[in-house]
């Protein structure tokens, strides 16, 4: 009986003991509202009724505090939970409140609207080579301040003004903004209010001020002259389509704007061309080849001199969906749907018939319809929105065909192991025709909630799956090891809010969104249409992909991310590239409210953190090792392992 009574007395103490208790509990004058985590500082950010907080989590102490009252009524009246009255600002150590920009790290105030004289800020943009963000500040209907400061000092490097020919939108309902934002050394574009703008990077000067609508704004090659193309969308989706081209996604969507395009200097900001030129259908996409410019229109393509404005073929390749151009000894091959077609260096047919890109498989695919390719030592399987396909080596008929739901199934590809991950439903189809994985080896994986399952993260030995309540692990071949589903307390989604904030929330920035999402080691579930258009984008510039040249205008993107990296403070940036060996889920267990932390090799629950409500409200920081979770007027600290 002892021996009973000292072992219930053992357990007994290891469950109580596994509840972490918080490192530092910090007491605030009133209750917090909300916890927001800083992504780039690392630095929460606490609101309460009467005051808004940073806060060092290594001591739990405060950092700096605000109690302007007429500031706190105005921030806590847009509605913390909403997220509108703290953003942070992309690529920066910088928060806007409301309409106030702080440095986070210092609580330092750098702009706002009695000292700078605007009614509300409206976009800011990362201006590489600068180390700078530009501030767009609404100042009347059609005018606006530009603010230029550095992310090293605080210190304003210029101001401008700009004056438009439409009224800039609404602050309230998000309708102002600075579109087609472009760069490059030392030049910044961009179109507000139906009027393009040129701007000197290093002193704000305007070099131009065109009443003209742009759907979307490029520098040429040389970087001596910028071209815009007309804006004919509808007013109800072009702010979409300008928003796409900005972020390097157009022809994911195959949206078309206008017919027209024209050209300036970037220096005199004086029109380049005698002529604009006028394309047979809306404007889709663009290329530099040889020293020219390839337009792709909806009907076909054509060859220009960007120099003049002027044809440099004769013949126009008239072809829907043309994906791309490459130089060759012959002329020219062009390329749509799933072929090539080689032209001569006027632009007239030199083949009769195309060819296909690949050769010796049938398969074909629609105009309309994109495709990525995987190929292997044994064969390629070919992707589409619609279907996977995977021909042996040799073989032209295909070997399997899998069905694929655009809106319902989930793709993604694990680069390290190679294979190719597609989940209906409770079906999991890992592919690998080198490993003898095929659709014959199908796995089915009863999840008690499929449409829930966001995440997959390739393990030294397997996959682990999860969703907000529940996670599965897998060998590489997607035979389940272990899974575990976690009894909520209370309503709603709440499992890892501080994961969306991580990673999806960073805002602002598409750029700083794809570097977040490089940098963490979880892998998100795509639908098929958009699996495809990012293996794609991924493919362009490696030189095994030819083909996708037609995709490769997004280096803004690319230098966006480098430019990323390089600012990220260094403890933060190498964390964030670290292994990441923990899940956290929100859970109902023994009878307890705890957040539970599961090791993702093991599926073991290494942790249980002890919050006793249904709607907690916390955030983790995955580089620091920490989780903050806030109750009435008390912000409690805990560290992870």
């Amino acid at each position: 009986m002892k021996t009973k009574l000292f072992l219930l007395f053992l357990l007994t103490s290891l469950l109580v003991s596994a509840q972490k208790v918080p490192d530092h509990t910090l007491t605030l004058d009133s209750k917090i509202s909300d916890v927001y985590l800083h992504n780039l500082t690392g630095i929460p950010v606490i609101t309460t009724d009467g005051a808004v907080y940073g806060v060092n989590g290594e001591t739990g102490q405060k950092i700096w505090e605000f109690k302007e009252s007429g500031f706190i009524k105005s921030l806590n009246a847009l509605g913390q939970d909403g997220g509108s009255s703290f953003t942070e600002v992309a690529l920066s150590p910088f928060g806007k409140f409301n309409q106030t920009i702080f440095n986070i790290k210092t609580g330092h105030k750098i702009l706002d609207e009695k000292t700078n004289g605007y009614k509300g800020i409206f976009d800011d943009k990362f201006v590489f080579g600068k180390n700078a963000i530009l501030f767009f500040a609404k100042t009347d209907k059609t005018e606006a301040k530009l603010f230029l400061t550095s992310i090293e000092n605080d210190n304003i490097i210029w101001e401008s003004s700009i004056k438009t020919n439409k009224k800039l939108g609404s602050l309230l309902l998000g309708g102002a903004g600075a579109y087609n934002f472009i760069q490059n050394g030392d030049k910044i574009a961009f179109t507000a209010g139906k009027t393009v703008f040129l701007i000197n990077k290093s002193d704000g000067k305007v070099i131009l001020s065109e009443k003209y609508d742009a759907g979307k704004l490029f520098f040429t090659e040389d970087n001596k002259s910028l071209i815009a193309v007309e804006n004919k969308s509808s007013s109800l989706v072009g702010g979409a389509i300008k928003a796409g081209f900005t972020m390097g996604l157009s022809l994911i969507g195959k949206k078309v704007i206008g017919k027209e395009l024209i050209a300036f200097d970037v220096n005199s900001g004086k029109e380049v061309w005698k002529k604009s030129i006028k394309l047979d259908e809306g404007f889709v996409n663009y290329q530099f080849e040889d020293g020219k410019l390839f337009l792709i229109h909806e009907d076909g393509a054509k060859l220009y001199d960007y120099h003049t404005g002027k044809e440099a073929w004769k013949k126009e390749f008239k072809r829907k969906k043309v994906k791309g151009v490459e130089k060759t000894d012959e002329g020219y091959m062009v390329y749509y749907k799933n072929k090539k077609h080689l032209v001569d260096n006027i632009g007239k047919k030199v083949w009769k018939k195309p060819q296909k890109l690949i050769s010796g498989i049938d398969f074909e695919v629609e105009d309309d319809e994109e495709y990525t390719t995987f190929e292997y030592n044994n064969g390629i399987i070919l992707v589409t929105p619609f279907r996977i396909l995977y021909f042996k080596k040799g073989q032209e008929k295909k070997v399997y065909r899998i069905a694929v739901d655009p809106k319902e199934d989930k793709l993604t590809f694990d680069n390290k192991n190679q294979n190719l991950i597609i989940l209906k439903r409770k079906k999991l189809y890992i592919l690998n025709p080198d490993k003898g994985l095929g659709k014959d080896q199908v796995k089915k994986i009863e999840f008690h909630n499929k449409k829930d399952i966001n995440l997959l993260e390739a393990r030294d030995n397997g996959y682990f799956i999860n969703g907000n309540w529940e996670f599965v692990m897998t060998d590489l071949k997607g035979n389940v090891i272990k899974k575990e589903f976690f009894k909520q307390p209370g309503e709603g989604l709440r499992h890892l809010k501080n994961f969306g904030a991580f990673t999806l929330g960073v805002t602002g920035s598409a750029m700083q969104l794809a570097g977040m999402y490089n940098m963490s080691t979880g892998v998100g579930l795509h639908t098929s249409e958009h699996f495809v258009g990012q293996q794609n984008i991924m493919k362009q510039g490696t030189g095994e992909s030819r083909f996708y040249k037609g995709y490769s205008q997004h280096s803004q993107g690319k230098l966006m991310t480098s430019f990323a990296n390089d600012i990220w403070d260094d403890t933060r940036h190498n964390a964030f590239k670290a292994t990441k060996n923990n899940a956290f889920f929100y859970a109902n267990k023994e009878g307890k409210k705890v957040l539970v932390q599961v090791n993702k090799d093991s599926g073991d629950t290494v942790q249980t953190y002890e919050f006793g409500v249904d709607k907690p409200k916390y955030k983790i920081d995955k580089p620091a090792k920490k989780i903050y979770f806030s109750k009435g007027k008390d912000l409690k600290i805990f560290s992870y392992n």
